[in-house]
């Protein structure tokens, strides 16, 4: 089974917004790259994600990051509350389904639990999914039991794609 991170495009900072955390919106250039990632990706590792559905954190930057990858890459979109920011977790989130999904959310829950699923929570590893930056894992969806399959900044996706 592949399950792929998706972490939301650039979004307004933290100090720049007065609202609510849970609806600070993409930037302008948060918009575009991470569209234009999208794209990218969909000539790229879409083929080998195996994803049926995309799952998304409710907060507004990943809703949006999630819309603009369903759109590219024709999946249909399923909003989980689990997967906002700060909400649950990574050690209590449901296991992920036995079939491709790819899960749109935040730092710093998207890395743990890519260190989780591949057993690296007690080795003191770091990784951290860059803005619009995708993981894709490949294996069982249980502590330790998926390996890394690819690690793709989007920078790099861009470039690959053009």
């Amino acid at each position: 089974m592949r399950l792929t991170l998706l972490r939301h495009g650039k979004a307004v900072e933290r100090d720049e917004w007065t609202g609510d955390d849970a609806d600070r919106p993409l930037t302008r250039d948060g918009i575009v790259h991470a569209h234009e990632t999208m794209i990218a990706l969909a000539s790229l590792v879409v083929p080998v994600m195996e994803a049926t559905e995309i799952w998304t954190s409710p907060w507004r930057r990943a809703r949006h990051t999630a819309e603009l990858a369903a759109s590219v890459w024709e999946l249909p979109l399923r909003e989980v509350p689990w997967l906002a920011g700060d909400h649950t977790p990574v050690d209590q989130w449901p296991a992920p389904p036995a079939t491709g999904h790819i899960f749109v959310g935040h730092e710093p829950e998207l890395s743990r639990l890519l260190l989780r699923l591949c057993g690296f929570t007690e080795t003191g590893l770091t990784v951290e999914l860059r803005k619009a930056g995708v993981a894709i894992l490949d294996g069982e969806p249980v502590p330790g039991g998926m390996e890394l399959y690819a690690l793709i900044p989007p920078k790099i996706a861009r470039k690959l794609g053009r």
